[in-house]
């Protein structure tokens, strides 16, 4: 999503194995991982619409882009429509990084602004939050350390700002009605060189009916 993008994709490359027939939502090339390629600017997929892909996937990719979804639990119900029996959702979320506006928000939405990227009215809508799993990250807790100097304090930063500041929220309970967690990863690249911001890469295994 912009300056990040480098270092956040290297790491992203590093841990992500793909399986099988592999479907790349929110990727207009091949420049990271092979796939066939959905996105608004291909014009064959929109994250806020009733979207189905071609076809059933045994990986489907999405990377710095859940959170651009008006509905993240459609989207993941999506996801897990899409998918073949026990196939795989490698998914991210994320915090911060808004290098584009004056005023940082942990968030997407404060005192009135919203954020967009790419395109006017492409604005960014929900993040993933569980206090235990991610607010006791030892990853989030260095995010929220590097906040402090844009008047974010520790005490401040905890389940109500999350929610004061994104516009919609999924938790894990919502993911696991559909999906195994099979691992998790965080990220903190807040350095000199980039605003405070913070990600979770989920590798998720899609639930199967058990048939008796």
């Amino acid at each position: 999503m912009g300056y990040s993008d480098p270092l956040l994709y290297k790491e992203f490359y590093n841990n992500i194995q793909t399986d099988g027939d592999v479907a790349l939502l929110g990727f207009s090339n091949h420049d990271r991982f092979e796939g066939d390629l959905y996105d608004l600017s291909l014009k064959n997929w929109d994250i806020n619409s009733k979207w189905e892909l071609e076809k059933k996937y045994d990986t489907i990719v999405c990377l710095r882009t859940a959170y651009f979804a008006k509905d993240p639990i459609d989207f993941i119900k999506r996801c897990f429509d899409s998918l073949t029996d026990d196939g795989r959702l490698i998914v991210d979320w994320g915090f911060g990084d808004h290098w584009r506006y004056d005023n940082y928000k942990i968030g997407w939405k404060k005192n009135g602004e919203h954020e967009c990227a790419y395109g006017d009215e492409n604005y960014l809508h929900s993040a993933l939050w569980d206090n235990e799993k991610i607010g006791n990250d030892q990853a989030f807790r260095m995010f929220k350390e590097a906040s402090i100097k844009y008047g974010y304090t520790f005490q401040g930063i905890n389940e109500s700002l999350i929610y004061n500041e994104v516009p919609s929220v999924i938790t894990y309970e919502d993911i696991e009605e559909k999906f195994i967690i099979l691992g998790q990863r965080t990220y903190n690249l807040s350095t000199p060189w980039f605003l405070p911001c913070f990600y979770v890469l989920l590798d998720l295994r899609k639930r199967t009916p058990i048939i008796f």
